[in-house]
């Protein structure tokens, strides 16, 4: 493993595991607390098919965050959801998939970077008893400054608990998101999850432990960036 790829993956640990403390903390009062799910706490995701692209769920913020659940920093400024953090900041929506297999397609802009370097965001899954979850995202962004040794930030996407794939199936990719809106996607069906920007396939990996993926709560983290999104929705596959 060279240099920068164990520097990457030493990078993508702390943030995981802080971001994890901050989700997961119970006794921090602005940590979110995740939503219930609609339905009697015995439903569980089905493997009913559905016709691929069937809209599950779409999130309107014309009247405000609308049931979504976070920390400080998010806010709706004309209808789009917006993140400004100086440390984790965490937010769920307020649905749970009924279905194995479905999509997360997120519309999402960096507007600005509170400092020059260590900002991240990520789309998630929380792991439940008997199903990994997953997170799927952009680590390491850094500004238009100088960049020592060529660094580059990295899109990147693993299963929660990292412990649960392969070391060697995490292979982060050089990506430069700029200050443009891209479109997130991230695909689950049954154990695996695929994750794509703008169309391109980033990876693909797979949980060793469990048979599918957790379906709630599912989010969006940030640090350190002043993020915004216009679009969140989730379709059937």
């Amino acid at each position: 493993m060279t240099f920068w790829r164990r520097q990457a993956l030493n990078a993508l640990l702390v943030g995981y595991f802080i971001f994890s403390l901050v989700a997961c903390s119970s006794s921090n009062p602005t940590t979110h607390v995740p939503p219930k799910a609609s339905g009697t706490a015995s439903t569980q995701p089905t493997s009913t098919a559905l016709p691929s692209g069937t809209l599950l769920y779409q999130a309107d913020w014309s009247h405000g965050l609308s049931g979504w659940q976070g920390t400080q920093g998010w806010k709706v400024v004309q209808g789009q959801l917006e993140a400004d953090s100086s440390g984790p900041a965490t937010i769920t929506i307020p649905y749970k998939p009924q279905v194995t297999d479905y999509a997360i397609e997120v519309r999402i802009q960096v507007v600005r970077l509170v400092r020059p370097l260590g900002g991240y965001f990520t789309l998630f899954a929380t792991n439940q008893p008997g199903k990994d979850g997953y997170q799927a995202g952009v680590n390491n962004l850094e500004g238009a400054t100088s960049r020592p040794n060529g660094a580059h930030p990295q899109a990147q996407v693993f299963i929660d608990p990292i412990s649960s794939m392969p070391l060697t199936s995490f292979r982060p990719v050089d990506y430069e998101p700029g200050f443009k809106l891209h479109t997130y996607r991230v695909e689950i069906q049954e154990n695996q999850v695929s994750y794509f920007i703008d169309g391109t396939l980033i990876a693909t990996v797979s949980s060793t432990q469990t048979s599918s993926l957790s379906n709630a709560p599912i989010g969006l983290g940030c640090s350190l960036v002043i993020l915004r999104v216009s679009s969140f929705r989730i379709t059937a596959l």
